[in-house]
C-alpha cells in the first residue's frame, strides 16, 4: 500500500498510540452501541447480517457531516462514488469494481428512498432529512429485494410518524453564498391512531466554476424537496397503513467542465469556456403506499405499490470550452428526459425459531424517454454534425424470489435463496437530420424492436457463530443487470440490436467481531466476482458500428475492514480500508476494431480506498455538549477508461474534512460549523477525451467549503 498522506498520519499515530487503553475492563456505558438493520427484512443486529453490509445511523450522520449520498464517497470500502456527476441531482455508484457510469442506463447498483426503487443515475443523488439510517449492501441482493441489483445497494431509510412529537427547524449559510434551509413536523393527528410527518429541505449555492466566456459563475446548487407522509397504525392493531408523497426540484445548472490541454495535461482549475448556457429543470414525484399486516406467529403480510415520474430538460457542453475562431458549438447536448414508472411488491416475511424467511413478487413497469439533439463540431470537416436521436423505452418486467434461513444447530444457520426474473422491453427509436439551429429536416433512420430475457438468479451460504460477539459467514450467490438498447444507436442495425443481461457470481468470506469488552469492532469481507456478458459501448465488426453491447469477461476481488473502536468514554475512532484488483478478461474492440483492453484495470475501480475518522466529546464544563470530529478519505488512481492510457488517468486523491458542534443543555439548540475539503483539493473525478471532436475536459470535485448551521429541535 502507498504511504499515507500528511493528513492521514497523525490520525493513525493517535490510534497506535491509544489502543493499548482498550485493554481496560469495560461497562456497559463503554460499550459500542448495537447498530440495528433490516437488510434482510426484519430487524436484527448489524453484527449478526451474514454480508458485507455499512450502516449509518442518525447520530453518525450528524456527526460526520454526511447531509447527502455524494457524502458516502470514500467512507464505504470499495464503493465508489464520483464527487462530481452531470449534474447536481444525479449520481453514478459502483461496488467492488461493479458499476454504470451511463446515468441514462438502468444501474448496476439499486438505490432506494425508503420503499421507492430508484433506477437510474438521474435524481438518485439524495439529500439527507429525518433519515433514520443509511445502509450500504455489497453484493448481489436479487433474493431479498424487488428489483435485481448486481453489485449491490443503497437503501436510505427516513423516520416514518408515530406518537412521539417531534420537529425541528435548521438553517444554515456559508462559502459561496451557500444558504441551507431543513424542516421537520412530526407527530399524532389521533392520538395512537392517525400520524403524519412533513419534510422539507432548500439548498442554494453559487457556482464554484467560472465560465471566462460568458464572464458567469457555474456548477451552482438550486434544489427544493419535499416529503409528507401520513400513517394509519392504531394501537394494538396488526394493520399498519402508510402513505408517503414526495417531490424534487432541481434548478441548478448541469455540470460545466474543465478542458485541458492533451498534450501537456495543463489546466485551469475551477475555468470553462463554453458558450452554452447550462440548463437542468428536474420535477420528480412519487407516491408510495405500504401496507403491513402482523398475521400473528412471527408471520408478516407486507405490500408495497409505488409510482414515480420525472421530466428533466437539460442543456451542455461536453467540451468545456468556446470554438477559437468562429462561433460554432463544439459538442452540444440538448436533451429531454421522461420517465414515468409503476411497481408492485408482495412480500411474506416469517420468523421463527430456527426459521426466518422472506418470500415475494415484484411487478415493474416503466417507459423512459430520451429526445437528444447533439451538435459536435468535427475537426477533420471543419464544421458541426447535428443528429437528433429521440428513442423510447417500455419495460415490462415481473420476479418471483426467496430466501430462508434456517438454524441447524444454535450455531450453524444455512441461508439459501432464489430469483427468477422475466423482462420484456420495447424500443423505438428515430434518428433525425437537424441543422445546427435544431431544425429537423428528414430522417436519417429509425426502428422499432423488442426482446425478452429471462434469468435465474441463485444464493447459498453459511453463518457459524463462534460466541455471542463472534460470527463467520460465506457464500455464493449471483446478480444480474437488465438488458435493453442503445439510446444513442448510430446505426439502423446498431439501434436493433439489443444487448443482454450482465451477470456476476460473487463469492463472499466474512467475519464480524466485538472485541475487548465490545470497546473494538471489527469486520472484514474477502469476496471474488465473476463478471461475464459485461454491458459497455465497444465495436461490433458484424455491423461496422460502435454501439452498447455484451462484450466478454472481467473479475475483480479484494479485502474489505471497517473498524470502529472507543479509545476513551467520549473519543470514537473510525478505520476503514477496501482493496480491489480488477480486471478486464475477455474486451476485444474496446476502442474500434482490434483494440483489446484484455488485462487492464476495470474503470473507476481504484486499487486502495480508506477513511480514517475521530468524533470526540469534548469533556467540558459546559451545560450541554461539544463534540469536535474530524475525517479524511484516500483512494489510489483509476482510469476513467478501459484502455487504461495515460490521458484518461483519474488521480490518487485525499480528502479531508472536519466539524465542531455544540448542543445546548436544554437540548433545543444546536450549532454546527463545518469544512469540507479542508486543504482545498482539486482532483479530476472523470476524465474525457475525443481527437475527432477537439475536446478533452475534466470533471473536478467541489473546492473548500465552510458551513455554519444553526438548527433549533421541538
Amino acid at each position: 500500500m502507498p504511504s499515507l498522506p500528511f493528513p492521514l498520519k497523525p490520525l493513525v499515530l493517535a490510534l497506535a498510540v491509544s489502543t493499548p487503553a482498550l485493554a481496560a475492563s469495560t461497562s456497559d456505558d463503554d460499550r459500542l452501541p448495537t447498530v440495528t438493520v433490516t437488510a434482510e427484512h426484519r430487524q436484527e443486529n448489524l453484527q449478526k447480517t451474514p454480508l458485507a453490509i455499512s450502516a449509518f445511523d442518525e447520530n453518525t450522520l450528524r456527526d460526520q457531516q454526511i447531509s447527502n449520498v455524494r457524502d458516502l464517497s470514500g467512507r464505504v470500502p470499495n464503493l465508489t462514488l464520483n464527487r462530481q456527476s452531470i449534474s447536481y441531482s444525479a449520481q453514478t455508484y459502483g461496488i467492488r469494481g461493479i458499476g454504470e457510469t451511463d446515468p441514462i442506463q438502468e444501474a448496476a447498483v439499486a438505490v432506494y428512498a425508503d420503499d421507492l426503487y430508484i433506477p437510474r443515475a438521474i435524481s438518485s443523488m439524495l439529500d439527507f432529512n429525518d433519515v433514520e439510517r443509511v445502509e450500504v449492501l455489497r453484493g448481489p441482493q436479487g433474493t431479498l429485494y424487488g428489483r435485481n441489483s448486481a453489485a449491490g445497494a443503497v437503501r436510505v431509510i427516513t423516520r416514518d410518524p408515530d406518537q412521539q412529537r417531534r420537529g425541528f427547524l435548521e438553517l444554515g449559510a456559508g462559502t459561496y453564498d451557500a444558504r441551507n434551509g431543513r424542516l421537520l413536523l412530526s407527530g399524532p393527528l389521533v392520538d395512537d391512531t392517525l400520524f403524519g410527518s412533513f419534510s422539507a429541505l432548500r439548498l442554494t449555492r453559487d457556482g464554484t466554476v467560472h465560465n471566462r466566456t460568458t464572464g458567469k459563475d457555474v456548477n451552482n446548487i438550486d434544489i427544493q424537496s419535499y416529503r409528507g407522509k401520513l400513517r394509519w397504525a392504531p394501537d394494538e392493531s396488526p394493520w399498519d397503513v402508510q402513505l408517503t408523497l414526495a417531490a424534487t426540484i432541481d434548478r441548478g445548472d448541469t455540470t460545466s467542465y474543465t478542458p485541458f490541454d492533451p498534450a501537456t495535461g495543463r489546466y485551469d482549475k475551477f475555468k470553462t469556456y463554453n458558450s452554452l448556457t447550462p440548463k437542468n429543470k428536474l420535477d420528480q414525484g412519487s407516491a408510495v403506499l405500504r401496507v403491513i399486516r402482523e398475521l400473528g406467529d412471527g408471520l408478516q403480510f407486507k405490500s408495497v405499490t409505488a409510482w414515480s415520474e420525472f421530466d428533466q430538460p437539460v442543456d451542455y457542453d461536453n467540451s468545456g470550452k468556446a470554438n477559437s475562431g468562429n462561433a460554432s458549438p463544439i459538442q452540444n447536448n440538448l436533451i429531454v428526459y421522461k420517465q414515468r414508472y409503476a411497481t408492485q411488491e408482495f412480500q411474506l416475511n416469517g420468523e421463527g425459531e430456527r426459521l426466518s424467511y422472506t418470500l415475494g413478487l415484484y411487478l415493474y413497469k416503466e417507459r423512459f424517454r430520451a429526445e437528444r439533439d447533439s451538435l459536435t463540431y468535427s475537426v477533420a470537416q471543419d464544421r458541426v454534425n447535428a443528429s437528433g436521436q429521440y428513442s423510447t423505452t417500455d419495460t415490462e418486467s415481473y420476479a418471483l424470489y426467496g430466501q430462508g434461513n434456517y438454524k441447524l444447530t444454535p450455531r450453524l444457520s444455512l441461508t439459501a435463496g432464489l430469483r427468477y426474473t422475466s423482462e420484456h422491453k420495447n424500443f423505438s427509436y428515430a434518428n433525425y437530420a437537424i441543422t445546427p439551429q435544431q431544425v429537423i429536416t428528414g430522417v436519417n433512420f429509425s426502428a422499432d424492436t423488442s426482446d425478452s430475457w429471462a434469468s435465474l438468479s441463485p444464493k447459498v451460504g453459511l453463518e457459524y457463530a463462534w460466541n455471542d460477539d463472534l460470527v463467520q459467514y460465506g457464500y455464493v450467490a449471483r446478480g444480474f443487470k437488465a438488458g435493453g438498447f442503445d439510446n444513442r444507436a448510430p446505426t439502423r442495425l446498431a439501434a436493433e440490436q439489443g444487448f443482454d443481461p450482465e451477470n456476476v457470481t460473487t463469492y463472499e468470506f466474512g467475519l464480524k467481531g466485538d472485541f475487548i469488552g465490545g470497546r473494538l469492532r471489527s469486520n472484514i469481507a474477502v469476496f471474488y466476482n465473476d463478471y461475464d456478458d459485461l454491458q459497455t459501448n465497444a465495436w461490433d465488426p458484424a455491423i461496422s458500428a460502435n454501439l452498447r453491447t455484451n462484450v466478454g469477461s472481467a473479475h475483480t476481488y479484494g479485502v474489505e475492514l471497517e473498524n470502529t473502536a472507543l479509545l476513551a468514554r467520549d473519543l470514537q475512532l473510525r478505520a476503514n480500508i477496501g482493496y480491489l484488483k480488477s480486471k478486464y478478461d475477455d474486451f476485444q474492440n474496446a476502442s474500434g476494431p482490434g483494440v483489446s483492453a484484455d488485462g487492464k484495470e476495470m474503470i473507476f475501480a481504484p486499487r486502495w480506498n480508506a477513511s480514517l475518522g475521530l468524533t470526540w466529546t469534548i469533556p467540558l464544563d459546559l451545560p450541554g455538549a461539544l463534540v469536535a470530529a474530524t475525517d479524511y478519505q484516500y483512494q489510489t488512481r483509476s482510469w476513467a477508461n478501459a484502455l487504461n492510457a495515460d490521458i484518461y488517468e483519474v488521480p490518487a486523491q485525499g480528502f479531508w474534512n472536519a466539524s465542531t458542534s455544540y448542543a445546548s443543555g436544554d437540548g433545543h439548540w444546536t450549532t454546527t460549523l463545518a469544512v469540507k475539503n479542508l486543504l482545498d483539493r482539486a482532483y479530476p473525478q472523470t476524465v474525457a477525451y475525443s481527437a475527432a471532436s477537439n475536446t478533452s475536459h475534466y470533471a473536478f470535485n467541489d473546492p473548500r467549503t465552510v458551513l455554519l448551521s444553526v438548527r433549533y429541535d421541538l
